[in-house]
């Protein structure tokens, strides 16, 4: 029978092990020291989302200053680095616009009653720097109107400012059909709302 022959360990060996565990100890530290992962929440009197479209005789806009936003920035050396969480929430019925017909009309196509608000749930995330203190940020997550779940991506200007908030400002287009909404229509169908819209933010986040 043959003998298995096992390498002999020695204290070279183990030295060699140690000093490649405290290695990756001191350089995973680092790293976390100077990366760090802050909570921020919406400011309500300097943020706002507006909701806009067009009808075949004019253009309408309903707008919210009430929205309720957290998010989590990681920071290294003192410059955002990376988005790891974002949550919006907005009540349809505190969106607003200066026609009362156009509102009502608007809830009952949104369903708001069942369906009260419109989400927002950040999956990932990813912040590119253009200018001193100035971030794009490109979100993907899925944003939820009247019960309907849609997977979208979101493009946003991230600017820290001097007393230490962050801004940001973006919008995206969609189609209100593709939430199953029906565009709601006036007069008898003499005013019919298209079924475009964007949904403009101007979010302001403090820790």
């Amino acid at each position: 029978m043959k003998t298995l022959q096992y390498p002999t360990i020695t204290s070279s060996h183990i030295k060699r092990g140690l000093f490649i565990i405290i290695f990756f100890v001191l350089a995973f530290a680092v790293f976390n020291l100077s990366a760090q992962t802050t909570s921020y929440q919406s400011i309500p009197a300097t943020s706002s989302v507006k909701v806009s479209g067009s009808s075949n005789l004019h253009d309408w806009t309903m707008g919210n200053t009430h929205l309720t936003a957290g998010v989590a920035f990681t920071f290294k050396d003192g410059k955002l680095n990376d988005v790891t969480a974002l949550n919006l929430t907005l009540k349809v019925k505190e969106l607003k616009g200066t026609e009362d017909l156009l509102n009502s009309r608007a809830y009952k196509a949104m369903n708001a009653d069942k369906y009260p608000t419109i989400n927002f749930k950040l999956s990932s995330a990813s912040a590119t720097p253009l200018s001193s203190g100035h971030y794009t940020i490109k979100a993907y997550g899925k944003l939820q109107i009247a019960g309907v779940a849609k997977d979208v991506i979101i493009y946003a200007d991230a600017v820290q400012n001097s007393d230490k908030t962050i801004s940001c400002t973006g919008s995206e287009k969609l189609k209100m059909s593709d939430y199953g909404i029906s565009p709601p229509s006036f007069m008898f169908g003499a005013l019919k709302v298209k079924d475009d819209v964007t949904i403009s933010f101007n979010i302001k986040f403090k820790d």
